[in-house]
């Protein structure tokens, strides 16, 4: 585990190794908005659409990924649960939690849209404060 500073950006980061030797990056931002459950749950749905983790791929264990992220154990089981609904992991009783991508494009159009949202949301934020779009579309041609 390495606990790092960017900047005024606080973070906690891990990297799981699975059976194959390839390793899942989470890093979790202590000054980020978005709660801890789905900065996990963003976490993993990136290793999924940049093929970091494939298709019935093992996870950590609740137990393993909050004691190494130390992180309540409810906050893991949230962000598994949540993704488990979305039908981005399943769990089989007694083997573990696993990747499912059944549709690695689907996924990746799902992941962009949500990441476009986000985008918006801070563009109207900016917006709202005043922040010309002439200004952000430079921010963004900097890029």
């Amino acid at each position: 585990m390495t606990n790092c500073v960017y900047g005024s950006i606080l973070c906690i980061s891990n990297r799981h190794s699975n059976e194959r030797g390839d390793r899942l990056n989470i890093k979790l931002s202590l000054m980020s908005e978005k709660p801890m459950y789905e900065q996990i749950k963003d976490a993993v749905r990136q290793a999924a659409v940049n093929g970091e983790v494939a298709d019935n791929e093992m996870l950590p264990s609740v137990r393993q990924l909050s004691a190494d992220l130390n992180v309540s154990a409810i906050t893991v089981k949230r962000a598994y649960s949540d993704l488990e609904r979305e039908g981005l992991i399943y769990t089989a009783a007694g083997k573990g939690t696993f990747i499912r991508l059944p549709d690695a494009s689907k996924a990746r159009e799902e992941y962009t849209e949500r990441l476009l949202a986000d985008f918006s949301e801070k563009a109207a934020d900016l917006l709202r404060k005043g922040v010309s779009k002439e200004k952000m579309i430079n921010e963004i041609n900097k890029l």
